[in-house]
């Protein structure tokens, strides 16, 4: 890591918030030490492809189980070769897709990981030829598309323990002409069809079904998610999991956790449909995939208890390999078969985020402002927290309050070390953990110390740990 602009001001001050002239309470963050929400799961750590096509895959076993690796997927897309382009080409480019999708549900397992199979993707929609090609129901006719399920059915049922398996419909309808070419009816009536040839299938009982999984967030002027839902709710297909995609970018509210919590409860409770797991199963901008970003994002998936999965920026064989960016190589991260892994601006947060962060989360409350976002645990040993400041700069503030429950008095100090995790690329090598900006001392006043940041690069992110000393 070389020369940091990001400068972290240290001052003793209380919680009056004795504030810089830059600085409003709007933006600054809070941690609760009185109020733990159990155990850390690793809400955040999965991601979308980024999995070598090989088993045992090239990628040492730690780099995985470092990040406290939950869920990935996979399903062949951006294959190209003969034998390769999915069910749309032939049953022999379906299964060349199918051995991809295999390779990485091995992989997932072999880690204790949970797989998630785009079925798009195996279907080909790649390869489907666009506007003028050959889509599930063109002219209401599905029985190609049926045929294609049953083989899909049948090779999930024999090849994997679908008790670690979902099954993901169909992948953004609503992002066009990529993934889908017609109607949001006719995709209705393809995620009906599948999700009651599913359950009717006994030897897929254990396997769940996630959906609808729009890439546009959900709101009522979304078509989509309101010709979706009611119809799924008069079906009788609600999925296990509701399927987010939050990639729209750090301006646009509408992709926030914090506006879509609210904006899904509001969908759910018009159309009467049941409550269920939500699963952002494609977090994160490309102009996020950078330290400050991915902290935002994990705070934000822990606090609204929502499980996530990193998207996938990457094209080519860059797609199956390098987990997403997290991962790049010393040498040439474009060339597949090489091994020299080397962790790339987001490898340490996440490392961190799965290693260090141990024993109970603590109650956090992100900035008003919608920029800073702190996720914290208390441990057996230290209090950790990861704080971002979403691809942004300026002044922010976070206030730790109950220190008395971990063996604080009115008055003492706390030693506060802060780390750094720095660099704005997926493709350059950084170390593999944060760099240490040194210790500060805090007094404790009425139960709480501040921690000020001034935040001059946007990428850069941070760690704070003290000791705890009950």
């Amino acid at each position: 890591m070389k020369s940091l602009r990001t400068l972290l001001i240290a001052a003793c001050i209380g919680p009056a918030l004795a504030l810089t002239s830059r600085q409003t309470t709007s933006q600054t963050a809070f941690v609760d030490l009185n109020t733990t929400l159990g155990k850390p799961e690793h809400l955040a750590s999965g991601w979308i492809y980024g999995i070598p096509d090989n088993f045992p895959n090239q990628i040492p076993s730690s780099w995985y189980t470092d990040v406290g690796f939950r869920w990935g997927k996979g399903g062949g897309a951006q294959l190209g070769s003969t034998g390769q382009r999915g069910w749309v080409v032939s049953l022999d480019d379906y299964k060349g897709r199918f051995a991809s999708t295999l390779a990485n549900y091995k992989t997932c397992r072999a880690l204790g990981a949970d797989f998630h199979i785009y079925v798009h993707d195996l279907w080909g929609t790649d390869h489907a030829g666009g506007k003028n090609g050959k889509w599930p129901g063109d002219g209401g006719d599905f029985s190609d598309y049926d045929k294609f399920v049953r083989q899909l059915m049948a090779d999930v049922a024999a090849n994997m323990d679908l008790r670690y398996v979902t099954w993901d419909i169909w992948n953004e309808p609503d992002i066009q002409p990529y993934f889908w070419v017609r109607s949001a009816q006719q995709w209705v009536d393809l995620y009906v069809r599948t999700h009651k040839a599913i359950r009717s299938n006994r030897a897929l009982d254990a396997m769940k079904i996630s959906g609808p999984a729009i890439g546009f967030a959900p709101g009522p002027s979304n078509s989509f998610w309101t010709t979706w839902l009611p119809q799924a709710v008069g079906n009788n297909t609600i999925p296990d999991f509701y399927t987010l995609h939050l990639l729209g970018g750090i301006n646009d509210v509408t992709y926030d956790p914090a506006y879509t919590n609210t904006s899904l409860a509001s969908l759910l409770k018009k159309y009467n449909a049941p409550a269920r797991q939500v699963f952002v199963n494609e977090y994160a901008a490309a102009e996020e995939m950078v330290p400050s970003g991915y902290i935002w994002w994990i705070a934000r998936l822990e606090r609204y208890g929502m499980f996530g999965m990193l998207a996938n920026w990457l094209g080519g064989t860059q797609l199956h390999d390098l987990f997403g960016g997290l991962l790049t190589k010393e040498k040439n991260p474009a060339a597949y078969a090489a091994t020299d892994y080397a962790p790339a601006a987001g490898y340490p947060v996440y490392r961190y985020y799965g290693t260090n962060m141990t024993g109970q989360r603590a109650n956090t409350t992100g900035s008003a402002d919608r920029w800073l976002d702190v996720y914290a645990t208390v441990g057996a040993d230290r209090v950790r927290m990861l704080a971002g400041v979403r691809v942004h700069t300026g002044t922010y503030s976070i206030v730790v309050r109950g220190l008395g429950a971990v063996g604080y008095a009115s008055g003492a100090v706390v030693g506060v070390d802060a780390y750094s995790f720095d660099g704005a690329s997926t493709k350059a090598v950084v170390g593999m953990v944060g760099t240490s900006r040194g210790k500060t001392s805090y007094s404790v006043v009425n139960d709480a110390i501040t921690i000020v940041v001034h935040q001059t690069a946007n990428h850069t992110g941070w760690a704070f740990e003290f000791d705890v000393k009950r």
